[in-house]
């Protein structure tokens, strides 16, 4: 078996206890260390070569969102998923920017937390419902992009809408008078093309191309 290395990074010590007691339950997850301040940050990160840190940089004084975004210059392998209480929407935006590829909230439930930390170890963005209304509102993108957009052709623009809407491969079959194969192979041109890598980033590519509308 294959374990997951993890880091916790996080100021609040009930916060990590519970966070390390909660994943040591599963057998393929070892957490390595717990640190509280950006200079332990990146030296436990040389030292341990973690496949995840899990953090929060709500604590002003500990860990920064600076100190997250420099992880990728020092430990381009390791990925980063954000566990914060941050309630300001132009703060959670400006820490997505910076190179972490899931954002969940304290609120979440276990098995949120768990399909956060498996998605973010494969290379998957993964964002609670929380961040993603608020993507949604500020758009990282305002304009499409004609790059992204000239990929597609006018029926796989139409799938993505659908996909990012929520339509299963089955309904969007009826709703298009397609075959579920059909359904499939468009599914896999418009995976390859705009790079998908998890449900999460059809919302987001069709949020950047302005095929759904923010909230």
């Amino acid at each position: 078996m294959t374990q997951i290395k993890i880091l916790l990074a996080d100021t609040q010590a009930l916060t990590s206890a519970g966070m390390r007691y909660f994943l040591n339950e599963k057998p393929d997850l070892f957490i390595v260390d717990h640190v509280e301040s950006g200079a332990q940050l990146q030296a436990q990160i040389r030292q341990h070569n973690p496949d995840i840190v899990i953090a929060d940089y709500d604590s002003p004084g500990y860990i920064s969102k600076d100190d997250l975004a420099a992880i990728k210059n020092y430990s381009p392998e390791t990925k980063v998923l954000v566990i914060s209480s941050d309630g300001d929407k132009k703060s959670i935006l400006e820490t997505l920017q910076a190179g972490v590829i899931g954002y969940i909230t304290k609120h979440c439930s276990q098995k949120e937390i768990l399909t956060a930390v498996y998605s973010v170890a494969k290379g998957e963005k993964f964002y609670c419902h929380t961040v993603l209304d608020i993507i949604m509102e500020k758009h990282f993108s305002p304009e499409p992009s004609e790059s992204v957009s000239g990929l597609l052709t006018a029926r796989e623009t139409e799938i993505l809408k659908l996909l990012a809407s929520g339509y299963s491969t089955k309904k969007l079959a009826d709703e298009l008078h397609l075959s579920p194969h059909t359904i499939h192979t468009h599914r896999k041109s418009i995976i390859k093309k705009l790079k998908i890598k998890s449900p999460t980033e059809y919302v987001i590519r069709a949020i950047e191309l302005r095929l759904i509308n923010s909230r």
